[in-house]
């Protein structure tokens, strides 16, 4: 399938005054061509022009794409359920327990402090409460939807590409192929709506965002996570940094355009909050090695990490990254939000 480009006005306002930010080729997956991000000079919004269209964009997204694959979160984030969910790891996926999940470690008062302090990532949100119906958009193979479900939710999937739906259902869950609007869910179904890294890719987000709104409970939560185009890692690294992922990242968010995008769609309580991670800056990193014929080899060692990083290697970059996300300089943002009452 040839990849067919589309022009495109602003996808969050619909002006047509486009001023280019940056082009670059795609560094990860090697799709032909360069391809430009711009800025609306109407909004500010960046996103990219021209774009991949709706029919042919599957060809940007290769069978082993990162995101797409199943893994074991054995090292999951701290949660007010965390000791019953590291209980769960173990009976969910038959896999031997590391010794710093152990109880008669997790019972030494200082360590489990610090442990839990140290991978507190901020990448995932689960509401505490009870739990009730919870829809996970681009669900892929299931990793968050088992995290909910030993959680207490009632979890359900939509997602886009045929195989990592086929991994989700074959763990249990029941899953929609295709987009969001297409799954047609009844108004009000969900108490909560996640969207990991999704709304990036979306052509028409701001069709996603209604829809969102529609199927929540009044008073829901929607969290969803994306990268962060108005941090410093950006502006450095330039056409390398990761988190622009040309030409499947579609939308380059900043909290602000976050901010004033949830107020016009009826959300408030809103929580931005900067990850605590160096991801981005370590897959830049590969990113930038793999290019050259000396690092190609550590280079893809490095874009490998970010799709399963080992936790002593987390818990080491952990103080780097949380001294970032608290000047606000995260390279990735994690955002809660509630449907108004």
């Amino acid at each position: 399938m040839d990849l067919q480009l589309e022009t495109t006005p602003c996808p969050l306002c619909r002006a047509d005054q486009p001023t280019t930010v940056l082009s670059g080729r795609d560094l990860l997956c090697g799709v032909a061509g360069e391809f430009h991000v711009v800025r609306c000079g109407e909004c500010r919004h960046a996103y990219l022009n021209p774009r991949p269209d709706e029919a042919t964009i599957g060809a940007c997204y290769p069978s082993d794409y990162g995101p797409h694959k199943t893994t074991v979160a054995v090292a999951a984030e701290p949660t007010g359920q965390i000791d019953d969910a590291m209980d769960n790891v173990e009976q969910c996926d038959k896999l031997p327990r590391p010794w710093y999940l152990s109880k008669w470690f997790r019972m030494i008062p200082g360590p489990k402090w610090l442990y839990y302090w140290l991978t507190d990532f901020r990448t995932q949100f689960v509401p505490e409460g009870k739990p009730g119906r919870a829809l996970d958009v681009g669900c892929a193979g299931g990793d968050f939807l088992m995290t909910l479900r030993d959680a207490g939710w009632q979890a359900e999937g939509v997602e886009l590409m045929p195989e990592p739906a086929a991994v989700a259902k074959s763990r249990g869950f029941e899953v929609a192929d295709g987009t969001l609007e297409a799954a047609a869910f009844p108004a009000k179904r969900f108490d909560a709506v996640f969207a990991s890294m999704v709304l990036e890719h979306l052509h028409e987000p701001r069709e996603t965002l209604a829809e969102i709104h529609r199927v929540l409970e009044a008073d829901g939560w929607f969290v969803f996570t994306v990268p962060n185009f108005a941090c410093w890692e950006r502006w450095f690294f330039g056409s390398y940094w990761r988190g622009l992922e040309l030409p499947r990242h579609l939308q380059h968010y900043s909290p602000v355009r976050l901010q004033q995008l949830l107020d016009e769609f009826g959300f408030d309580r809103v929580n931005i909050m900067h990850q605590r991670n160096l991801n981005n800056i370590i897959a830049t990193l590969g990113l930038w090695l793999r290019e050259r014929s000396w690092g190609r080899r550590l280079g893809q060692s490095l874009i490998g990490f970010t799709d399963n990083p080992t936790m002593w290697w987390q818990l080491i970059l952990a103080i780097p990254a949380k001294i970032l996300a608290f000047i606000r300089q995260g390279g990735r943002l994690t955002v809660v939000a509630r449907k108004a009452s």
